[in-house]
């Protein structure tokens, strides 16, 4: 063989060699990278189950959060409400203690009056003092009923007094004055007396006679005994013929 054959045999060698070589090395590279390549899908999914664990823990983190949160509002406003009920209270306290002390300032001032009553029933019962009150009362508006039916009697004395004045007056200084007529309203037979309804407004007047007429029948007379300002009492006289009736005519 030549020299040029020998050189292409062993460069043809050497290339085969060498292409083994990289060949060997390539499997070996392909090996190692397919190992980095499962390693790191492996690590990947690790990472992914680790990652979602973390997001899982982190909503759970997220999920306390909201919920100690919302306890904190809860417990924030519970004080809040605690606060106000503390206040309302003290403030009631404050009250109660004003209240307390008005009332013993009342309790001693009803004991003061107490006493002071004790005093002055000196032995006596309330009852008693009552029923005594009462008596006097009850003695007050008697004597204050009495005295107001004296004064009565006596205004109406008064005034009869002063009519009987006036009427005697008038009876001594002048006579009853012409065309007086009235009627009888009432007879006594057994006490000889009439009642007429005329007096002292008609011109009437104590002592004055008066002709009794029915129809037109002379009766007799009568004389005024007493006379108040419609009406008068008259004595029927001796000479009356028959029986004087009511509805019996008087004139002058």
């Amino acid at each position: 063989m030549s020299k040029t054959g020998k050189f292409f045999l062993w460069f043809a060698l050497v290339g085969a060699l060498a292409a083994v070589g990289i060949g060997i090395a390539l499997v070996l590279q392909y090996t190692e990278t397919r190992k980095v390549l499962v390693d790191t899908q492996t690590a990947k999914h690790l990472d992914e189950q680790i990652i979602a664990k973390d997001n899982k823990d982190i909503a759970g983190l997220n999920a306390d959060k909201a919920d100690l949160t919302s306890k904190l509002a809860t417990a924030n406003s519970n004080i809040t409400d605690l606060n106000s009920q503390l206040a309302t209270a003290q403030q009631q306290a404050k009250d109660a203690a004003a209240a307390l002390q008005t009332a013993n300032a009342a309790t001693k001032t009803l004991q003061d009056t107490l006493d002071g009553i004790n005093k002055t029933l000196n032995g006596r019962t309330a009852d008693e003092l009552v029923n005594d009150e009462a008596k006097a009362l009850s003695d007050l508006q008697a004597a204050q009923a009495e005295q107001k039916i004296l004064q009565d009697n006596l205004q109406e004395s008064q005034t009869e007094v002063a009519t009987l004045q006036d009427a005697l007056r008038r009876s001594k200084t002048a006579s009853m004055p012409p065309g007086i007529s009235g009627k009888v309203t009432f007879v006594d037979p057994v006490w000889n007396f009439v009642i007429l309804d005329v007096g002292i407004a008609a011109g009437v007047v104590p002592n004055g006679e008066l002709i009794v007429y029915r129809g037109n029948n002379f009766m007799g007379k009568v004389r005024v005994t007493k006379v108040d300002n419609n009406d008068a009492v008259a004595e029927i006289m001796p000479d009356i013929k028959g029986n004087i009736q009511i509805g019996d005519k008087v004139i002058n």
